[in-house]
């Protein structure tokens, strides 16, 4: 599955997402169990980690991302990204244009860096 939540702990999530991701992966799994999130909890902490050979979105999937980030921009706190490509550093820091959330990328290597990071204090 391209989108798998592997944790789940209060207002923290971490996410892994693997290969290309499409309309249906958000509208039947990521968007209700994120709303959900939301709804218990207000705000959320979120961790993507984008696995090796992860490759992004196809234009409909993008689309549901851009809609769920300016949907809840005022929704999340911190925003981690791990990956390896530069696009998906560059992706974590356009978002911090539409977002008030704290938005920080890591490389692979920091994964333990990037939990302790979005589970720390604000």
């Amino acid at each position: 599955m391209p989108l798998d939540f592997e944790k789940v702990q209060g207002n923290v999530v971490f996410v892994r997402m693997s290969g290309k991701l499409h309309d249906a992966d958000y509208k039947q799994s990521f968007l209700p169990a994120m709303e959900d999130l939301f709804k218990k909890w207000g705000a959320l902490r979120i961790l993507f980690i984008m696995e090796e050979g992860f490759a992004g979105w196809d234009l409909h999937g993008a689309w549901d991302e851009l809609k769920f980030e300016l949907k809840h921009m005022h929704d999340v706190i911190k925003v981690g990204v791990v990956g390896e490509e530069q696009w998906e550093g560059f992706m974590a820091k356009l978002s911090k244009l539409y977002t008030r959330a704290n938005v920080r990328f890591f490389p692979p290597s920091e994964l333990p860096e990037a939990r302790e990071w979005i589970t720390s204090g604000f």
